[in-house]
Order: structure tokens, then C-alpha cells, then sequence
């Protein structure tokens, strides 16, 4: 399998953004260093989609390192960054981080809705879009499918949106994540 590479404004499969491999690209005349910040950098998703979906209140965001692809919390970075790599790094290098900002729930809450338009079972999909309904949903939610064993269904669910909005906000950025 090829390097994947990222090419903004390419319509690709199922509607998602158009991606190339790498002896496309060398087909197309893009050399390696013309290409090297296009490719794809290890990156934890999961890790992305909980700073994305934290609350902003609380959480002030986190860096991404464009070199390793680590995941750095903002509350930390100043101390990790100037104990492991010497002086302040984004002064020195700012075009090697990424700032990820805590967007808050919204995500969350869309994921619950689509899924509650998922059921079929009409009572059932009443009672689930009830309980997301103002402030406590989420908790409601969450303790309803739970009672009514769609727990499973609901993480698989809900880890495909994360991982998706995770790596839509990074592509957005140019950033391609394998």
C-alpha cells in the first residue's frame, strides 16, 4: 500500500476528500519534497476527538506536534515542552504545532440525535430524542441506553462519528491521518 497523500478541493469515494498515493503523485511529477508535508502523520484520533469535544470552560485545548504527530495538552505543554526540547518550541519552530481547540459538545449531541433517528422501535426513538432534550442530556442519554442494553450499539456508533470528526477538523488543516 502507498503513502496516502492529501489534495485539498478532490472529490474522492463516498463523497469524502480526495486523497493520492504516493506513485500517483510521482506519476503526476510531485516529488518527495514537494509532497513530504502532505503526508499522512501518526496521529492518536482518539485522543484528537477528546480535545475537540471537551468543554471549553474547562479545557483549553491541546498542541499537535506536525513532526511526531504527539497529542500535547495545552494545560501541560509549557512545562513538557520546556523540559524536553529546551526553550519554548512554538516560538522557535511555530510552523511544527498545531494548535486543536475544545469545541464542546455539539458533536455529541448530533451523534445522539442521528442515533435516536436510527432506532425503529418508535416508542423506544421517542423516549431516546426526549431525554436529549436540554440541559442533562446527555446524562440522560446516556443512563437510558444503558437501562435498555443499546450501550454497544451506541459506542460503535458513536466512536465512528468521533474518530470521523477527528480526522475531518485535521484534514481541514491539511493535515491527512492514516
Amino acid at each position: 500500500m502507498g503513502l496516502t497523500i492529501w489534495q485539498p478541493g478532490v472529490a474522492g469515494v463516498s463523497g469524502l476528500r480526495g486523497i493520492r498515493t504516493a506513485v500517483e503523485e510521482v506519476r503526476l511529477g510531485v516529488t518527495d519534497g514537494e509532497a513530504q508535508d502532505l503526508w499522512q502523520l501518526p496521529v492518536d484520533l482518539e485522543w484528537v476527538a477528546t480535545v475537540l469535544e471537551a468543554d471549553p470552560m474547562r479545557c483549553q485545548g491541546a498542541y499537535l506536534d506536525l513532526q511526531t504527530g504527539e497529542v500535547i495538552p495545552y494545560a501541560t505543554f509549557d512545562n513538557e515542552i520546556a523540559s524536553d526540547h529546551g526553550p519554548d518550541t512554538r516560538k522557535v519552530e511555530p510552523d511544527r504545532w498545531l494548535f486543536l481547540p475544545s469545541l464542546g459538545s455539539r458533536g455529541v449531541r448530533e451523534d445522539m440525535a442521528e442515533f435516536a433517528a436510527m432506532i425503529k422501535y418508535l416508542p423506544m426513538r421517542q423516549r431516546v430524542e426526549q431525554a436529549i432534550e436540554g440541559l442533562g442530556g446527555i446524562h440522560r442519554f446516556r443512563d437510558l441506553i444503558y437501562a435498555e442494553g443499546l450501550d454497544s450499539d451506541w459506542h460503535e456508533f458513536s466512536e465512528q462519528r468521533r474518530i470521523a470528526r477527528a480526522r475531518e477538523f485535521l484534514a481541514d488543516l491539511s493535515v491527512q491521518v492514516p
